[in-house]
């Protein structure tokens, strides 16, 4: 076991979880769905093509990370 951890460094355990970022982008993807069924029930197209774009580009981010 000792083994194992005899090469990690302070620089190994710095930094922001993957789980913190996923979390997030889960967050803003949520957001953003909740604006679109909002501007469906409203006929608020023009606002619905800026969030379709929108999530578009952050689910595209997503899996370029992933």
């Amino acid at each position: 076991m000792r083994a194992i951890f005899a090469n990690l460094t302070s620089a190994d355990f710095g930094g922001r979880s993957k789980k913190a970022l996923r979390t997030t982008e889960r967050q803003c993807v949520h957001a953003l769905f909740d604006e679109i069924q909002i501007a469906i029930y409203e006929h608020d197209h023009a606002r619905l093509d800026v969030l379709m774009v929108k999530l578009a580009l952050t689910t595209a981010s997503h899996r370029r990370t992933s």
